[in-house]
């Protein structure tokens, strides 16, 4: 697949925010994208909300929301009040670049940070067109591998570490209702919580949601 790649992207064409741009994905084909170049290899389940991440009309990453996997409260929020980001990949071709700004100090290029905050301003609407007999989502959850990630891009977006789960315990530990968490080798490193709370109900902000392209149009 040739998907992401974007070989001459030159980090000094222009401010970022205004060059990325969200569409909303095909489901299907963006399990398959996550699959093949996401380090789990592997999709989701539960209701999902996938978007491409584009820079200059070139898509170089996907971005998935999801249901999370939880029956019980995540800081005070019931769990059909949040949403999960589950997966985010984004293209080595536009990763770890360095531009300058007016000043001309250099800075390293937060693909990822400024695509995530592009999502957090459509991600209620477009989620609630998407499943309009579910409940308003309130936060937007994601958890951080220590050992792949320090959660830098959720810090610059605005997210709060609210704790950690996970570790060489995880399928070891007793429910209250009888029976032991499942094993999970997505859970095998310790991992820290990060919470991004909507300050209001229904807030949607600007929206930069382009039409899809070609065959992969997500009608909602």
């Amino acid at each position: 697949l040739a998907f992401g790649r974007y070989p001459d992207f030159d980090p000094n064409l222009g401010k970022l925010s205004k060059r990325l741009r969200l569409q909303v994905a095909d489901l299907r084909v963006a399990t398959q994208i996550i699959i093949v170049y996401h380090y789990l290899h592997r999709g989701r389940t539960m209701a999902q909300l996938p978007y491409w991440i584009n820079i200059d009309r070139i898509p170089i990453g996907v971005m998935l929301f999801s249901l999370p996997r939880l029956s019980v409260p995540i800081d005070g929020i019931a769990p059909m009040n949040v949403l999960e980001l589950a997966r985010l990949w984004i293209s080595p071709d536009v990763q770890e670049k360095q531009t300058l700004d007016s000043q001309g100090e250099v800075h390293s290029l937060a693909v990822a940070t400024c695509a995530i905050g592009t999502a957090l301003r459509v991600v209620q609407k477009h989620w609630q067109k998407k499943y309009p007999t579910m409940p308003d989502i309130r936060a937007v959850v994601s958890w951080a591998d220590s050992v792949r990630h320090e959660g830098t891009i959720y810090r610059a977006a605005n997210f709060m570490a609210t704790g950690t789960s996970g570790g060489s315990l995880h399928g070891n530990a007793s429910r209250v209702n009888g029976g032991r968490d499942q094993a999970n080798a997505d859970y095998l490193n310790k991992k820290t919580r990060f919470l991004y709370r909507f300050t209001n109900q229904n807030e949607t902000g600007p929206s930069q949601l382009q039409l899809p392209f070609a065959t992969t149009t997500d009608a909602i």
